[in-house]
């Protein structure tokens, strides 16, 4: 090990309790700002080092995504109302809100990556829509299933990855085809686009991931994991993909020209049951995992296959968040808690 550690040895700069299990914790750009998103209730912002909290509307039936504007603190709420909220400080009340007419589960919602776009899953359609006006810039109708997952290419504006029953495709505004697809005659249920645009990987229904090569169209398809694929991660613009199935990560190299096509991935073994959270902190292949074993592990996967036990909670970990530009890290678990940690000291230590 790398210097186990005590239970929640750091300060916690803020806290709170949300009103069911975390769904998902995401940061404002710069991190000076949470979003804290239980399944059900109501959504709460953070900042850190402050007792005080504030409280968003919940969405009626379920909350989706709470997703932050990738250059603004404006935040976007989603759920199975299927309305889309927006706010912005101080948080008295949405800004704006629209309603989705497609109807269908309603969960998934992402920023394009100039934050000029907002596209939004609804039963077998995805939505992309306009978060000023909320006028519908585009629609991709008629998928085999509803959509379990989608992801913006972060290279392109245009450009977003879409899975569902079947596998993947690849929509472009503007078109009214798919630009790029594959059908493996399965579902896939989640999807991750490299930084650089070269790669989307999808964890599909079987214990199995693809990895689809954009330009040349070519999926490749890896089996024998030993549970479904629930986490994704990527190095730096692409160069490592970490990949957690059950309590085990593997990290694949996607460089050169096959990338992972028949390479031999390093193997990192630690957690004691399902992970549910990947995240690189950096280029140099500092990862970290958190598992629903309570535990948050951080591995340094260019110099040791032996983990440092960062926290443990009694609780599983259900979602996690790292905000590079400040070192904190946010958790929520499965009893609806939520901490904010400084692990800057922790980090220094591992770095030297």
């Amino acid at each position: 090990m790398l210097g186990l550690m005590e239970e929640y040895p750091f300060p916690r700069l803020a806290e709170t309790v949300l009103d069911d299990h975390a769904l998902a914790v995401s940061w404002s750009k710069g991190g000076e700002l949470l979003a804290a998103m239980p399944s059900e209730g109501r959504t709460t912002i953070l900042q850190s080092g402050s007792a005080q909290s504030i409280s968003l509307p919940p969405h009626q039936g379920g909350n989706g995504t709470a997703a932050w504007h990738p250059h603004d603190r404006l935040l976007a709420t989603y759920g199975q109302d299927r309305i889309v909220r927006l706010f912005e400080p101080p948080f008295s009340g949405p800004l704006r809100s629209f309603k989705i007419e497609e109807r269908g589960w309603a969960e998934r919602m992402e920023w394009n990556p100039a934050g000029t776009l907002l596209a939004v899953a609804a039963g077998r359609s995805v939505c992309v829509i306009d978060p000023t006006s909320g006028g519908t810039h585009a629609m991709f109708p008629d998928h085999k299933s509803t959509v379990s997952d989608l992801s913006w290419n972060p290279a392109r504006d245009d450009e977003i990855a879409v899975v569902c029953d079947g596998g993947l495709r690849i929509w472009r505004v503007g078109n009214r085809e798919p630009v790029g697809a594959f059908d493996w005659g399965g579902a896939s249920l989640k999807v991750s686009w490299s930084p650089d645009g070269r790669w989307v990987v999808t964890g599909d229904q079987t214990p199995s991931v693809h990895i689809y090569e954009v330009a040349t169209e070519t999926p490749l398809h890896i089996q024998g994991f030993g549970a479904k694929a629930k986490a994704f991660a990527w190095q730096g613009s692409g160069k490592r993909l970490a990949i957690a199935s059950g309590p085990t990560i593997t990290v694949w190299p996607c460089t050169g020209k096959k990338g992972p096509n028949g390479a031999k991935p390093i193997l990192l073994e630690g957690h004691r049951t399902e992970i549910s959270v990947l995240q690189f902190l950096n280029n140099d292949g500092l990862l970290l995992s958190c598992g629903r074993d309570g535990a948050a592990l951080l591995w340094m996967t260019h110099k040791s296959e032996q983990p440092a036990l960062l926290l443990h909670s009694p609780h599983g970990f259900s979602t996690a968040s790292f905000a590079p530009g400040t070192n904190h890290l946010a958790t929520g678990d499965e009893s609806g808690r939520v901490f904010i940690w400084n692990l800057i000291a922790q980090l220094s230590s591992l770095s030297n």
